[in-house]
């Protein structure tokens, strides 16, 4: 099992692919440390613990105070997810001696990101993303944001990337919104393009290997929210689901766990539930949609292992 913390629902970006609405809502410390003794009482099979989706360096100090005191009992890897702006040596080096996976979401090229990621001093940030991905290459992986309109320009995007050193790679496919014949054709074009230059002996890690899921972009992950609840799907972080919170929360961390997130008959039916609302939000066009994606995303993956 995964656990993804929700520190803040702010970000310094407003990127166009990005269906979570943003706004100055950040966990407590009261909450943060509260949910330590939570974990420390309960025993779950934590393997993972991320911190994404919103910029999470926003938050910085949580981060290292949660990795800091996390209970030892797990044993757990840390992920963390950000769009780089935010980073600088100190954290780096505290990414190093915790042995932290950090990586940096982008779109390349400055075109491609200028496209999709909005915010008001772009231009500042914008060679500040390049700069940081090379100067930190070694150390870091990327996800590669590919959206149905820049499909096009996907194989360039990524040698853009591989040409800053960049050798560990995750390709993010946009979720949940209608793709084109064309797009689509273009997707198949450049993964088929990327597993030839793989086999030209041009060596990087593909960190897809690593996320596989039943249902197109989700998983079930103990998700511990601002407003200290407790849910087993990240999807409460879409506006889009937020309505649906109420009937997706599982707990909270001021009581000990009443239901066993381990018994098969309850994750049978939470997921259940979790398609249903799915199917219940988005037209059957862009979910026949996403199932292209997902199979074309899966079959590189297949040929790529």
């Amino acid at each position: 099992m995964e656990l993804i913390y929700i520190l803040t629902y702010d970000c310094n970006f407003r990127c166009s692919y990005c269906d979570i609405k943003k706004r100055k809502q950040d966990i407590s410390f009261e909450v943060l440390e509260k949910s330590l003794d939570f974990l420390e009482e309960n025993n779950f099979d934590i393997k993972k613990i991320k911190f994404f989706w919103w910029e999470p360096l926003i938050k910085k100090q949580d981060i290292k105070y949660i990795i800091n005191n996390f209970p030892k009992k797990y044993n757990s890897e840390y992920f963390i997810t950000s769009n780089s702006t935010l980073i600088d040596d100190d954290f780096i080096k505290f990414t190093k001696e915790k042995k932290i996976n950090l990586t940096f979401s982008i779109d390349w090229d400055n075109n491609t990101n200028q496209e999709n990621r909005k915010l008001i001093s772009w231009d500042s940030l914008s060679n500040k993303i390049i700069e940081n991905t090379k100067k930190y290459s070694k150390f870091i992986r990327i996800n590669q944001v590919i959206t149905s309109e820049n499909s096009k320009d996907f194989f360039k995007n990524f040698n853009f990337i591989y040409d800053l050193w960049v050798r560990k790679f995750n390709f993010l496919p946009e979720y949940y919104r209608e793709w084109s014949k064309q797009w689509l054709i273009n997707l198949k074009k450049w993964f088929d393009e990327i597993l030839e230059f793989y086999r030209n002996w041009n060596n990087f890690e593909l960190i897809n290997l690593e996320n596989y899921s039943k249902t197109s972009f989700f998983n079930l992950w103990l998700v511990i929210d601002t407003d200290w609840k407790i849910y087993l799907t990240n999807l409460i972080l879409s506006w889009i689901f937020e309505k649906y919170k109420k009937d997706l929360v599982i707990w909270n961390i001021y009581d000990w766990l009443k239901v066993d997130i381990k018994d098969d008959f309850f994750i049978k039916n939470y997921i259940m539930k979790i398609e249903n609302i799915v199917k219940k939000e988005y037209p059957n066009e862009v979910l026949k949609s996403v199932k292209y994606v997902d199979l074309i995303l899966n079959n590189f993956c297949y040929e790529f292992k």
